[in-house]
Protein backbone atom coordinates (compact mmCIF):
# COMPACT_ATOMS: atom_id res chain seq x y z
CA UNK A 1 0.00 0.00 0.00
CA UNK A 2 1.30 3.44 -0.99
CA UNK A 3 0.28 6.91 0.16
CA UNK A 4 -2.18 8.52 -2.26
CA UNK A 5 -0.36 11.88 -2.13
CA UNK A 6 3.39 11.17 -2.00
CA UNK A 7 3.55 7.42 -2.83
CA UNK A 8 5.48 6.59 0.37
CA UNK A 9 5.09 3.12 1.89
CA UNK A 10 5.62 4.47 5.44
CA UNK A 11 2.03 4.24 6.68
CA UNK A 12 1.08 3.95 10.33
CA UNK A 13 -2.30 2.49 11.42
CA UNK A 14 -3.65 4.60 14.28
CA UNK A 15 -7.38 3.76 14.30
CA UNK A 16 -9.45 0.66 13.60
CA UNK A 17 -13.26 0.80 13.52
CA UNK A 18 -13.55 -2.91 12.78
CA UNK A 19 -15.02 -4.59 9.71
CA UNK A 20 -18.09 -2.76 8.42
CA UNK A 21 -20.47 -2.94 5.48
CA UNK A 22 -20.44 0.13 3.19
CA UNK A 23 -22.32 2.78 5.13
CA UNK A 24 -24.75 3.75 2.36
CA UNK A 25 -25.57 0.14 1.40
CA UNK A 26 -29.07 0.00 2.92
CA UNK A 27 -30.76 -3.37 2.46
CA UNK A 28 -34.20 -4.41 1.26
CA UNK A 29 -36.07 -7.07 3.23
CA UNK A 30 -35.12 -9.66 0.57
CA UNK A 31 -31.44 -8.73 0.84
CA UNK A 32 -31.47 -9.50 4.57
CA UNK A 33 -31.49 -13.18 3.62
CA UNK A 34 -28.23 -12.87 1.69
CA UNK A 35 -24.70 -12.73 3.07
CA UNK A 36 -23.59 -9.16 3.72
CA UNK A 37 -19.98 -8.36 2.84
CA UNK A 38 -17.95 -6.26 5.26
CA UNK A 39 -14.61 -4.56 4.73
CA UNK A 40 -11.89 -3.33 7.11
CA UNK A 41 -12.29 0.26 8.28
CA UNK A 42 -8.74 1.09 9.35
CA UNK A 43 -7.20 4.56 9.24
CA UNK A 44 -3.54 5.20 8.45
CA UNK A 45 -1.20 8.19 8.71
CA UNK A 46 1.52 8.71 6.10
CA UNK A 47 4.70 9.33 8.07
CA UNK A 48 6.23 11.25 5.14
CA UNK A 49 3.52 13.77 4.10
CA UNK A 50 0.94 13.23 6.92
CA UNK A 51 -1.99 12.38 4.68
CA UNK A 52 -4.69 10.52 6.65
CA UNK A 53 -6.16 7.69 4.57
CA UNK A 54 -7.99 4.38 4.70
CA UNK A 55 -5.95 1.22 4.38
CA UNK A 56 -8.52 -0.56 2.22
CA UNK A 57 -10.44 0.83 -0.75
CA UNK A 58 -13.78 -0.82 -1.49
CA UNK A 59 -14.17 -1.04 -5.30
CA UNK A 60 -15.99 2.16 -6.35
CA UNK A 61 -18.46 0.14 -8.46
CA UNK A 62 -19.79 -1.28 -5.17
CA UNK A 63 -20.09 2.10 -3.43
CA UNK A 64 -21.38 4.38 -6.18
CA UNK A 65 -23.95 2.61 -8.34
CA UNK A 66 -27.64 2.68 -9.26
CA UNK A 67 -28.65 1.95 -5.67
CA UNK A 68 -26.51 4.72 -4.11
CA UNK A 69 -28.88 6.24 -1.56
CA UNK A 70 -27.62 9.80 -1.13
CA UNK A 71 -29.20 12.85 -2.73
CA UNK A 72 -27.53 16.23 -2.27
CA UNK A 73 -30.82 18.11 -2.62
CA UNK A 74 -32.18 16.66 0.64
CA UNK A 75 -29.57 18.53 2.75
CA UNK A 76 -30.79 22.12 3.24
CA UNK A 77 -27.45 23.32 4.62
CA UNK A 78 -25.60 21.96 1.59
CA UNK A 79 -28.12 23.46 -0.83
CA UNK A 80 -27.62 26.90 0.69
CA UNK A 81 -23.85 26.40 0.76
CA UNK A 82 -23.80 25.43 -2.93
CA UNK A 83 -25.70 28.57 -3.94
CA UNK A 84 -23.27 30.77 -2.01
CA UNK A 85 -20.32 28.92 -3.55
CA UNK A 86 -21.54 29.28 -7.13
CA UNK A 87 -22.47 32.95 -6.68
CA UNK A 88 -19.01 33.68 -5.25
CA UNK A 89 -17.23 31.77 -8.05
CA UNK A 90 -19.19 33.61 -10.74
CA UNK A 91 -18.34 36.98 -9.17
CA UNK A 92 -14.71 36.26 -8.26
CA UNK A 93 -13.68 34.68 -11.57
CA UNK A 94 -15.98 36.80 -13.77
CA UNK A 95 -17.78 33.80 -15.28
CA UNK A 96 -20.17 34.35 -18.20
CA UNK A 97 -21.93 32.50 -21.02
CA UNK A 98 -18.58 31.78 -22.71
CA UNK A 99 -17.42 29.77 -19.67
CA UNK A 100 -17.98 26.10 -18.83
CA UNK A 101 -18.38 24.88 -15.24
CA UNK A 102 -17.94 21.17 -14.52
CA UNK A 103 -18.93 19.41 -11.30
CA UNK A 104 -17.22 16.11 -10.42
CA UNK A 105 -19.60 13.86 -8.49
CA UNK A 106 -22.51 16.09 -9.48
CA UNK A 107 -25.16 13.79 -7.94
CA UNK A 108 -28.66 15.20 -8.57
CA UNK A 109 -27.34 18.44 -10.12
CA UNK A 110 -28.12 20.63 -7.09
CA UNK A 111 -24.87 22.62 -7.33
CA UNK A 112 -24.83 23.04 -11.11
CA UNK A 113 -28.39 24.38 -11.29
CA UNK A 114 -27.17 27.52 -9.49
CA UNK A 115 -25.14 28.51 -12.57
CA UNK A 116 -28.13 28.70 -14.93
CA UNK A 117 -29.30 32.13 -13.73
CA UNK A 118 -25.79 33.43 -14.55
CA UNK A 119 -25.84 31.94 -18.07
CA UNK A 120 -22.76 29.78 -17.46
CA UNK A 121 -22.58 26.48 -19.40
CA UNK A 122 -22.65 23.40 -17.15
CA UNK A 123 -21.71 19.72 -17.15
CA UNK A 124 -22.01 17.08 -14.44
CA UNK A 125 -19.95 13.88 -14.26
CA UNK A 126 -21.18 11.20 -11.83
CA UNK A 127 -21.71 7.40 -11.90
CA UNK A 128 -24.49 7.13 -9.29
CA UNK A 129 -28.24 6.61 -9.71
CA UNK A 130 -28.84 10.19 -8.54
CA UNK A 131 -27.88 11.46 -12.01
CA UNK A 132 -31.33 10.41 -13.27
CA UNK A 133 -32.81 13.30 -11.26
CA UNK A 134 -30.24 15.72 -12.71
CA UNK A 135 -31.01 14.66 -16.28
CA UNK A 136 -34.77 14.98 -15.63
CA UNK A 137 -34.07 18.56 -14.50
CA UNK A 138 -32.18 19.32 -17.71
CA UNK A 139 -28.65 19.24 -16.28
CA UNK A 140 -26.20 17.88 -18.93
CA UNK A 141 -24.60 14.88 -17.23
CA UNK A 142 -22.09 12.17 -18.15
CA UNK A 143 -23.10 9.05 -16.22
CA UNK A 144 -19.62 7.74 -15.48
CA UNK A 145 -16.70 7.99 -13.07
CA UNK A 146 -14.44 11.00 -13.50
CA UNK A 147 -10.96 9.98 -14.64
CA UNK A 148 -8.52 10.72 -17.45
CA UNK A 149 -10.64 8.81 -19.97
CA UNK A 150 -13.94 10.59 -19.19
CA UNK A 151 -12.07 13.93 -19.01
CA UNK A 152 -10.79 13.40 -22.56
CA UNK A 153 -14.34 12.64 -23.73
CA UNK A 154 -15.69 15.74 -21.95
CA UNK A 155 -12.97 17.96 -23.43
CA UNK A 156 -13.67 16.68 -26.93
CA UNK A 157 -17.43 17.32 -26.66
CA UNK A 158 -17.62 20.41 -24.41
CA UNK A 159 -14.14 22.02 -24.43
CA UNK A 160 -12.03 23.10 -21.45
CA UNK A 161 -13.55 24.36 -18.21
CA UNK A 162 -13.02 27.68 -16.46
CA UNK A 163 -14.19 26.11 -13.19
CA UNK A 164 -14.15 22.50 -12.02
CA UNK A 165 -15.74 21.76 -8.65
CA UNK A 166 -15.58 18.67 -6.49
CA UNK A 167 -17.67 19.15 -3.38
CA UNK A 168 -17.49 16.37 -0.80
CA UNK A 169 -16.27 13.97 -3.50
CA UNK A 170 -12.54 14.65 -3.92
CA UNK A 171 -11.74 12.48 -0.90
CA UNK A 172 -13.83 9.61 -2.32
CA UNK A 173 -11.85 9.02 -5.50
CA UNK A 174 -9.86 5.78 -5.61
CA UNK A 175 -7.89 6.29 -8.83
CA UNK A 176 -6.58 9.67 -7.72
CA UNK A 177 -3.70 9.97 -10.19
CA UNK A 178 -6.02 9.41 -13.18
CA UNK A 179 -8.45 11.96 -11.73
CA UNK A 180 -5.67 14.52 -11.32
CA UNK A 181 -4.57 13.94 -14.93
CA UNK A 182 -8.20 14.49 -15.97
CA UNK A 183 -8.48 17.75 -14.03
CA UNK A 184 -5.19 19.02 -15.45
CA UNK A 185 -6.37 18.15 -18.98
CA UNK A 186 -9.83 19.74 -18.66
CA UNK A 187 -8.79 22.93 -16.90
CA UNK A 188 -8.28 25.96 -19.15
CA UNK A 189 -4.91 27.81 -18.78
CA UNK A 190 -6.33 30.18 -16.13
CA UNK A 191 -8.98 27.71 -14.96
CA UNK A 192 -9.59 26.92 -11.29
CA UNK A 193 -10.25 23.61 -9.55
CA UNK A 194 -12.26 24.08 -6.34
CA UNK A 195 -12.56 21.19 -3.91
CA UNK A 196 -14.62 21.08 -0.72
CA UNK A 197 -13.67 18.22 1.58
CA UNK A 198 -14.36 17.36 5.17
CA UNK A 199 -11.51 18.95 7.12
CA UNK A 200 -9.10 16.82 9.14
CA UNK A 201 -8.67 19.60 11.72
CA UNK A 202 -12.40 19.49 12.53
CA UNK A 203 -12.41 15.71 12.60
CA UNK A 204 -9.62 15.63 15.19
CA UNK A 205 -10.73 18.58 17.34
CA UNK A 206 -14.47 17.73 17.36
CA UNK A 207 -14.18 13.93 17.66
CA UNK A 208 -15.84 13.34 14.30
CA UNK A 209 -14.61 9.75 14.00
CA UNK A 210 -17.98 8.78 12.48
CA UNK A 211 -16.88 10.70 9.40
CA UNK A 212 -14.67 7.68 8.69
CA UNK A 213 -16.44 5.34 6.28
CA UNK A 214 -15.53 3.52 3.11
CA UNK A 215 -16.51 6.35 0.75
CA UNK A 216 -14.06 8.67 2.49
CA UNK A 217 -10.70 7.29 1.43
CA UNK A 218 -8.79 10.35 2.62
CA UNK A 219 -9.13 13.09 5.25
CA UNK A 220 -7.36 16.23 4.13
CA UNK A 221 -5.13 18.79 5.74
CA UNK A 222 -3.42 21.41 3.58
CA UNK A 223 0.22 20.27 3.41
CA UNK A 224 -0.55 16.78 2.03
CA UNK A 225 -2.75 18.42 -0.62
CA UNK A 226 0.14 20.68 -1.61
CA UNK A 227 2.28 17.55 -2.00
CA UNK A 228 -0.38 15.91 -4.18
CA UNK A 229 -0.98 18.88 -6.50
CA UNK A 230 2.77 19.57 -6.91
CA UNK A 231 3.15 16.15 -8.58
CA UNK A 232 0.84 17.39 -11.35
CA UNK A 233 2.44 20.82 -11.74
CA UNK A 234 -0.47 22.51 -9.98
CA UNK A 235 -0.57 24.63 -6.83
CA UNK A 236 -2.99 25.79 -4.16
CA UNK A 237 -3.46 29.56 -4.41
CA UNK A 238 -6.22 30.09 -1.84
CA UNK A 239 -8.03 28.22 0.91
CA UNK A 240 -11.02 28.71 3.23
CA UNK A 241 -12.04 26.86 6.37
CA UNK A 242 -15.83 26.78 6.17
CA UNK A 243 -18.47 25.60 8.63
CA UNK A 244 -21.30 24.38 6.45
CA UNK A 245 -23.26 21.29 5.55
CA UNK A 246 -21.07 18.51 6.86
CA UNK A 247 -19.59 19.98 10.03
CA UNK A 248 -16.40 21.70 8.90
CA UNK A 249 -14.82 21.68 5.44
CA UNK A 250 -11.66 22.84 3.74
CA UNK A 251 -12.28 24.66 0.46
CA UNK A 252 -9.16 24.61 -1.69
CA UNK A 253 -8.58 26.69 -4.83
CA UNK A 254 -6.02 25.09 -7.16
CA UNK A 255 -4.73 26.03 -10.60
CA UNK A 256 -1.90 25.40 -13.04
CA UNK A 257 1.36 26.45 -11.39
CA UNK A 258 2.06 30.18 -11.64
CA UNK A 259 -1.34 31.11 -13.11
CA UNK A 260 -2.73 32.81 -9.96
CA UNK A 261 -1.11 34.82 -7.13
CA UNK A 262 -0.94 32.87 -3.86
CA UNK A 263 -3.05 34.22 -0.98
CA UNK A 264 -1.61 34.56 2.52
CA UNK A 265 -4.56 32.37 3.65
CA UNK A 266 -2.52 29.31 2.59
CA UNK A 267 0.42 29.94 4.93
CA UNK A 268 -1.93 31.10 7.71
CA UNK A 269 -3.95 27.87 7.66
CA UNK A 270 -0.82 25.70 7.58
CA UNK A 271 0.41 27.56 10.68
CA UNK A 272 -2.93 26.78 12.38
CA UNK A 273 -2.62 23.10 11.45
CA UNK A 274 0.90 22.92 12.81
CA UNK A 275 -0.20 24.56 16.06
CA UNK A 276 -3.03 21.99 16.38
CA UNK A 277 -0.52 19.13 16.02
CA UNK A 278 -1.73 17.77 12.68
CA UNK A 279 1.87 16.99 11.73
CA UNK A 280 2.68 15.02 14.90
CA UNK A 281 2.10 11.28 15.25
CA UNK A 282 1.15 11.66 18.93
CA UNK A 283 -1.96 13.70 17.97
CA UNK A 284 -3.40 10.68 16.17
CA UNK A 285 -2.53 8.23 18.94
CA UNK A 286 -4.36 10.48 21.41
CA UNK A 287 -7.35 10.80 19.06
CA UNK A 288 -7.67 7.00 18.82
CA UNK A 289 -7.70 6.70 22.62
CA UNK A 290 -10.44 9.34 22.85
CA UNK A 291 -12.51 7.55 20.19
CA UNK A 292 -12.39 4.31 22.20
CA UNK A 293 -13.38 6.16 25.38
CA UNK A 294 -16.31 7.91 23.65
CA UNK A 295 -17.58 4.56 22.36
CA UNK A 296 -17.63 3.08 25.87
CA UNK A 297 -19.41 6.14 27.31
CA UNK A 298 -22.12 6.12 24.62
CA UNK A 299 -22.71 2.37 24.84
CA UNK A 300 -23.05 2.62 28.63
CA UNK A 301 -25.44 5.60 28.39
CA UNK A 302 -27.74 3.89 25.87
CA UNK A 303 -27.60 0.50 27.62
CA UNK A 304 -28.45 2.07 31.01
CA UNK A 305 -31.44 3.91 29.50
CA UNK A 306 -32.70 0.76 27.78
CA UNK A 307 -32.28 -1.31 30.94
CA UNK A 308 -34.41 1.23 32.81
CA UNK A 309 -37.24 0.68 30.28
CA UNK A 310 -36.73 3.68 28.00
CA UNK A 311 -37.47 3.60 24.27
CA UNK A 312 -34.68 4.93 22.05
CA UNK A 313 -34.76 5.62 18.31
CA UNK A 314 -32.18 6.94 15.89
CA UNK A 315 -33.04 10.28 14.29
CA UNK A 316 -31.88 10.22 10.68
CA UNK A 317 -30.01 7.53 8.78
CA UNK A 318 -26.89 9.29 7.45
CA UNK A 319 -23.89 7.26 6.31
CA UNK A 320 -21.86 8.59 9.23
CA UNK A 321 -24.52 7.24 11.59
CA UNK A 322 -23.83 3.71 10.41
CA UNK A 323 -20.15 4.04 11.26
CA UNK A 324 -21.14 5.12 14.77
CA UNK A 325 -23.88 2.52 15.26
CA UNK A 326 -21.72 -0.37 14.03
CA UNK A 327 -18.57 0.68 15.89
CA UNK A 328 -20.46 1.26 19.16
CA UNK A 329 -22.58 -1.90 18.63
CA UNK A 330 -25.89 -0.04 19.07
CA UNK A 331 -28.10 -2.73 17.55
CA UNK A 332 -31.84 -3.47 17.39
CA UNK A 333 -31.81 -4.53 21.06
CA UNK A 334 -31.02 -0.89 21.90
CA UNK A 335 -32.34 1.20 18.97
CA UNK A 336 -35.94 0.55 17.83
CA UNK A 337 -35.65 2.13 14.39
CA UNK A 338 -34.09 4.97 12.39
CA UNK A 339 -36.49 7.81 11.51
CA UNK A 340 -36.13 9.52 8.13
CA UNK A 341 -38.08 12.26 6.33
CA UNK A 342 -40.83 10.92 4.08
CA UNK A 343 -38.89 11.82 0.91
CA UNK A 344 -35.99 9.50 1.79
CA UNK A 345 -35.08 6.57 -0.47
CA UNK A 346 -34.00 4.70 2.67
CA UNK A 347 -37.51 4.24 4.14
CA UNK A 348 -38.54 0.59 4.12
CA UNK A 349 -34.92 -0.56 4.07
CA UNK A 350 -32.55 -1.73 6.82
CA UNK A 351 -29.27 -0.23 7.95
CA UNK A 352 -26.04 -1.90 6.81
CA UNK A 353 -24.47 -4.22 9.36
CA UNK A 354 -26.99 -3.99 12.19
CA UNK A 355 -30.18 -4.15 10.07
CA UNK A 356 -32.07 -1.49 12.01
CA UNK A 357 -35.33 -0.69 10.14
CA UNK A 358 -35.63 2.76 8.54
CA UNK A 359 -39.14 4.19 8.78
CA UNK A 360 -41.03 7.42 8.13
CA UNK A 361 -40.40 9.94 10.91
CA UNK A 362 -44.17 10.47 11.38
CA UNK A 363 -44.13 7.28 13.50
CA UNK A 364 -41.79 9.11 15.89
CA UNK A 365 -44.39 11.87 16.35
CA UNK A 366 -47.39 9.52 16.58
CA UNK A 367 -45.83 7.05 19.02
CA UNK A 368 -43.30 9.16 20.90
CA UNK A 369 -40.03 7.50 22.06
CA UNK A 370 -38.31 8.62 25.26
CA UNK A 371 -35.01 9.43 23.54
CA UNK A 372 -33.79 10.23 20.05
CA UNK A 373 -30.15 9.54 19.19
CA UNK A 374 -29.21 12.37 16.85
CA UNK A 375 -27.05 10.70 14.20
CA UNK A 376 -26.48 13.95 12.27
CA UNK A 377 -25.19 15.41 15.53
CA UNK A 378 -22.95 17.87 13.68
CA UNK A 379 -26.20 19.66 12.71
CA UNK A 380 -27.72 19.42 16.21
CA UNK A 381 -28.28 23.16 16.69
CA UNK A 382 -30.15 23.33 13.37
CA UNK A 383 -32.10 20.07 13.77
CA UNK A 384 -33.28 20.15 17.40
CA UNK A 385 -35.52 23.25 17.06
CA UNK A 386 -37.01 21.84 13.83
CA UNK A 387 -37.75 18.50 15.48
CA UNK A 388 -39.38 20.25 18.45
CA UNK A 389 -41.48 22.35 16.08
CA UNK A 390 -42.56 19.16 14.27
CA UNK A 391 -43.74 17.72 17.59
CA UNK A 392 -40.88 15.60 18.99
CA UNK A 393 -41.29 15.47 22.79
CA UNK A 394 -38.46 13.14 23.82
CA UNK A 395 -34.95 13.97 24.94
CA UNK A 396 -32.00 14.10 22.55
CA UNK A 397 -28.83 12.06 22.84
CA UNK A 398 -25.86 13.85 21.26
CA UNK A 399 -23.15 11.19 20.75
CA UNK A 400 -20.05 13.31 20.07
CA UNK A 401 -17.63 14.89 20.96
CA UNK A 402 -18.72 13.47 24.35
CA UNK A 403 -22.09 11.72 24.80
CA UNK A 404 -24.69 13.95 26.48
CA UNK A 405 -28.45 14.26 26.91
CA UNK A 406 -30.32 17.42 25.92
CA UNK A 407 -33.83 17.91 27.34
Amino acid sequence: MNCYACKSKKLYKFLSLGHQAPSDAFLTREELEKEEITYPLDVFLCEECFLVQLGYAVPPEILFNETYAYNTGTNNSLRANFKLLVDSLVERFKLSSKDLAIDIGSNDGTLLKNYTSHGVKILGIDPSGATKLAIQDGVPTMETFFDEKSAKAAKKKYGQASIITSTNTFAHIHNLDSTMQGIKLLLSPKGVFVSDSHYLLDMIEKMQYDWVYHEHLRHYALKPLQTLFARFDMEIFDVEHIQAGHGGSIRVYTAHKGSHPISKNVANLIAQEEKAGLYKKSTYERFAQQVAQTKLELLKLVTDLKTSGKRIVGIGAPAKGNTLLNYCKLDTDLIDYLAERNTSFKIGKFSPGLHIPVIDEKEMYTNQPDYGLLLSWNLAEELMPKLRKSGFKGKFIIPNPRPRIVD
